[in-house]
């Protein structure tokens, strides 16, 4: 007879391996801005709960939590702990110009991490999760007199994913730092095309680059976590990443063709084939900071900064025009009564959170904003320490200005923190 702990173990490994064979396959963005850098950045690979408090995480620190943002965090692991915290993602994506409206639906694994301790005052994480996601189809008509129509292509799809393996140390009562060391990996497809449908003696092109990462790059936190009174928490966290060359390689293929856009083409010449251009793309210095107060088993408020010096972004030796991002966060959970034996309810966690981001896209004089409203529970299962996590955030990105795209979005998250035993000595064999 297998156990209960052995058959969750199972499910475990078996996790695992779906995760890395299927997080690479997944389309997660429908985005026309992730054509540009290295698509969109999950900056904030936030867990559930932390997703449904507006991506609030910087000085929380949770044992029943995996929280990735500040690898600080995992002190808070207990020792006799082992935790899996796996989480899904679908979305409800309207593109919206002046003109027209385009409806989307994605879903996609958001992420698998893990978290045990090591010894009292060393405890570690590893997991899968997505670093930046690219996605995007965009065509327009132009006509030009003397020449006809032209059709222009941009697509792209793909992104960066990474496996990290962080650790925590404890110094003194109050204090934690902690380091991920990540694997980044991916291949980041797009393609340019231009075709001229009403005209034979005009060759069409057709751009295509293949952009595969593989490197390694460090984000190092720290928390500082002060009681008050009885109950009553303060809490600190900072997290910064230096600028990083990530090593990659780059696969450009230029063809002439007949047809259209919208026909199979039919191939004429290559112009030009580079196959394995050797390089690298900067991802800039990242640094964020956040602080909370709590009231234990109670309720919990708090807020995060982040900035990121994109302007510092190059990829193969060129530079871009990026900008600077900044991120804010506010959020906040209460529980009722975490002890309740006569309500079910009384023991949710209710979470609720509000988050406004400035990207690095400034397009026609427009900076590319984002403000995202959050809400969600976190449902303790029966007779553990395990929970189901969820959480729901209605956003707005862009504007309709200048031919511009604004993208209007209800985002849905699930997820489950399994919280087991698995290191503690049986007292009979």
């Amino acid at each position: 007879m297998i156990s209960n702990k052995l058959k969750i173990r199972y499910i475990f490994v078996i996790l695992v391996v779906f995760g890395f064979s299927n997080l690479s396959a997944q389309i997660r963005t429908n985005s026309p801005y992730s054509l540009f850098g290295i698509g969109q950045v999950n900056n904030s690979n936030v867990n559930v709960g932390s997703f449904a408090m507006g991506g609030l995480a910087y000085s929380l620190r949770d044992p029943l939590l995996v929280n990735v943002v500040n690898p600080a965090s995992y002190t808070s692991f207990e020792m006799s702990s082992f935790v899996f915290d796996g989480g899904f993602n679908m979305s409800l994506l309207s593109l919206k110009t002046n003109e027209v409206t385009e409806n989307n639906n994605l879903a996609s694994l958001s992420y698998l991490t893990f978290g045990l301790p090591v010894t009292s005052w060393w405890k570690s994480s590893f997991g899968l999760l997505p670093f930046s996601d690219v996605g995007y189809n965009i065509s327009e008509d132009h006509h030009l007199e003397n020449i006809g129509n032209i059709q222009y292509l941009n697509k792209g799809d793909g992104g960066i994913n990474q496996v990290y393996w962080g650790n925590a140390f404890k110094i003194g009562k109050n204090l934690s730092i902690g380091v991920n060391a990540k694997y980044l990996f991916g291949t980041i497809d797009k393609t340019r095309a231009i075709s001229f449908p009403d005209s034979i003696n005009i060759l069409n092109t057709n751009i295509q680059n293949s952009l595969v990462t593989s490197d390694f790059y460090f984000t190092f936190g720290l928390q500082y976590e002060k009681q008050f009174k009885k109950d009553f928490i303060f809490g600190a966290g900072l997290i910064y990443s230096t600028s990083t060359k990530i090593n990659a390689r780059k696969e450009t293929l230029v063809r002439s063709y007949y047809g259209s856009l919208s026909n199979v083409e039919q191939w004429r010449d290559t112009i030009s084939f580079i196959p394995d251009d050797k390089g690298n793309y900067v991802i800039p210095v990242n640094i964020g900071g956040g602080i909370s107060f709590q009231k234990r088993d109670k309720w919990l408020i708090g807020a995060d900064i982040t900035w990121q010096k994109w302007e510092d972004y190059s990829s193969f030796g060129v530079d871009d025009s990026l900008q600077n991002s900044l991120d804010v966060s506010l959020g906040g959970q209460f529980i009722p009564d975490k002890y309740s034996i006569f309500s079910y309810w009384e023991k949710v966690n209710y979470r609720f959170g509000l988050r406004y981001s400035e990207s690095y896209l400034q397009l026609y004089e427009h900076q590319i904003n984002e403000l995202g409203i959050s809400i969600g529970m976190g449902l303790p299962l029966w007779k553990t320490k395990s929970t189901f996590n969820f959480g729901i955030e209605f956003g707005t990105k862009g504007t309709t200005l200048d031919k511009l795209i604004q993208e209007n979005y209800i985002r849905f998250t699930f997820g489950i923190a399994f919280y087991q035993n698995w290191f503690v000595k049986r007292k009979y064999q």
